[in-house]
């Protein structure tokens, strides 16, 4: 199967099924099918063909979807771009990928008018939600083309989604991913989930990030309908769900977080959910259990990476517990058991397998994993060894195959030779009751090489000192794990998937030195 089969199988389906809703606008499966054959032909007569790359440059909209559904019919990867990239980013990745076409935001205009002339390969830009002179629009585009299905030949090995990763190393790296890299996420996505053509699916994440694209196929897949939101605003997403009468949404930690200090989230009629997925990031367990108090509905989580589309492993409802054993509790803090057909294993650093309970970097199998880094070859060879993906994090397998990411390997602070995982730190922080965040880091130490650092938002109306938190840490952690310092702060910069930069947060403690460890 391929992704470019899924919109004419729901228009066959479900004709008159809603499939997508963005405000006042609404298509059914059938409108769906035909708009994505229509933008398909369109692109095709602008000279483009199989195998050139086209970008994206907008927010969470329809016309989104659409692209991404027209494009994988005609065997044109798409080049998904982060809208928060600066110019300077941005012209890296359009000239990387080679990418022949981008469309745009209105809001992107000035953004696009700047870079283009930086990227030879660019031919053709399109504006999606308004008209300029001298420039195609989206709309009449597409009105001008044939409905008719386009006439390509697709494989399962094309590539599909020529997904950049956020550039919080280096230069952003291009991930190839296939169809069946993808069509496997979905088949993984909607068995471990069981989800139906009944379900209705709230985008919040940013579709140009895997974790949301991998949603929207997934949900795509079953035939569900999809409502597309691209504010994350905690009101604005409890008020839709009240009124779309959603089943299905992803929260990062930092929404669930502000849920859960929301006072008016009580007020919303919630009932329709069915699931709240949550990843991209650690939470305690402590707010996780408010969460599932608060909403009254199940909670899932995923583990994945860009690599792999998303879904390596899923803490499913039923290890979910408010009120369990030790044992269950502590599985809570996991990422819960490989899905279908993906394999975990944790190996040390010459790539020898360990056993339950050590500690090692994840590496995974599966049909889902990439092809590859986009004109890095050197790069792939050192991460795709052997069928096997090295994914750079840490982790272990309890006895039942519950996975534990400890932290990434790049991040293990060594100090005075001592192996110290940020995340054990973070919890016992996250633990103290005057403590609403904490991140853990590495700063530089003449004496022991690294020092540990923690780095503390306190709770409203709440106070602790450096000290007391230090002597908290001591209590409960082997004394050369606890921080040697403890700096309060307002927020933590974080990426566009809710994830914190401990990049950015290391850098001024870092700052000229050659060595970052």
């Amino acid at each position: 199967m391929l992704l470019g089969d899924i919109p004419p199988r729901n228009a066959g389906l479900y004709p008159n099924k809603t499939a997508i809703v963005q405000g006042n606008v609404r298509f059914t499966f059938a409108q769906f099918d035909e708009r994505t054959n229509r933008l398909a032909n369109a692109v095709l007569t602008l000279g483009a063909t199989k195998g050139d790359r086209i970008a994206i440059l907008h927010q969470n909209c329809y016309q989104y979807v659409e692209l991404y559904f027209a494009l994988v019919k005609i065997g044109m990867p798409v080049v998904p771009l982060n809208y928060r990239f600066n110019p300077k980013e941005l012209s890296y990745v359009l000239t990387d990928s080679g990418a022949k076409m981008v469309f745009f935001g209105k809001e992107y205009l000035s953004t696009i008018e700047t870079i283009q002339a930086e990227i030879p390969s660019l031919k053709e830009r399109i504006c999606i939600d308004d008209s300029f002179p001298g420039m195609r629009n989206y709309e009449e585009m597409m009105s001008l083309a044939s409905p008719d299905g386009p006439v390509a030949e697709v494989d399962e090995e094309d590539l599909a989604v020529l997904g950049y990763t956020g550039g919080t190393t280096g230069k952003p790296k291009g991930v190839m991913t296939t169809h069946r890299n993808i069509i496997t996420s979905c088949y993984n996505t909607s068995l471990e989930r069981l989800l139906s053509a009944n379900d209705i699916h709230l985008i919040i994440p940013p579709i140009f990030h895997a974790g949301g694209a991998n949603s929207m196929f997934a949900f795509f897949f079953v035939g569900a309908t999809t409502v597309i939101l691209n504010i994350s605003h905690i009101d604005t997403i409890l008020k839709t769900v009240q009124e779309h009468k959603i089943t299905h949404l992803m929260l990062v930690p930092t929404l669930m977080l502000s849920a859960i200090e929301h006072p008016s989230t009580g007020s919303y009629d919630l009932r329709s959910l069915k699931t709240i997925y949550y990843g991209t990031a650690p939470i305690s367990v402590e707010p996780l259990k408010k969460a599932m108090t608060l909403f009254q509905c199940d909670f899932s989580q995923t583990y994945g990476m860009t690599e792999t589309f998303v879904p390596v492993s899923i803490l499913k409802p039923e290890d979910h517990v408010l009120s369990g054993t030790p044992d269950q509790d502590k599985r809570m803090s996991s990422v819960g058991r490989e899905v279908m057909g993906v394999k975990v294993k944790i190996v040390d650093n010459d790539g020898r397998e360990l056993g339950r309970g050590e500690i090692g970097e994840v590496i995974v199998q599966g049909k889902n994993v990439m092809k590859g880094y986009w004109n890095q070859p050197e790069l792939t060879r050192e991460v795709l060894k052997d069928g096997w993906l090295y994914t750079g994090d840490m982790g272990m397998l309890d006895e039942l195959r519950y996975l534990y990411i400890v932290d990434r390997k790049k991040d293990m602070i060594i100090s005075g030779g001592e192996n110290i995982y940020a995340k054990e730190v973070e919890d016992v922080l996250a633990a103290h009751p005057a403590v609403a965040k904490a991140v853990v880091i590495g700063v530089p130490d003449a004496k022991w090489g690294e020092a540990v650092k923690g780095l503390v938002i306190k709770k409203s109306g709440s106070e602790v000192s450096e000290e007391e938190l230090i002597n908290f840490c001591k209590s409960r952690l082997a004394s050369y794990k606890k921080p040697k310092s403890i700096e309060f702060m307002v927020d933590f910069p974080k990426s566009t998937a809710g994830k914190i930069l401990k990049r950015e947060l290391r850098q001024k403690y870092w700052e000229g030195r050659s060595r970052k460890i």
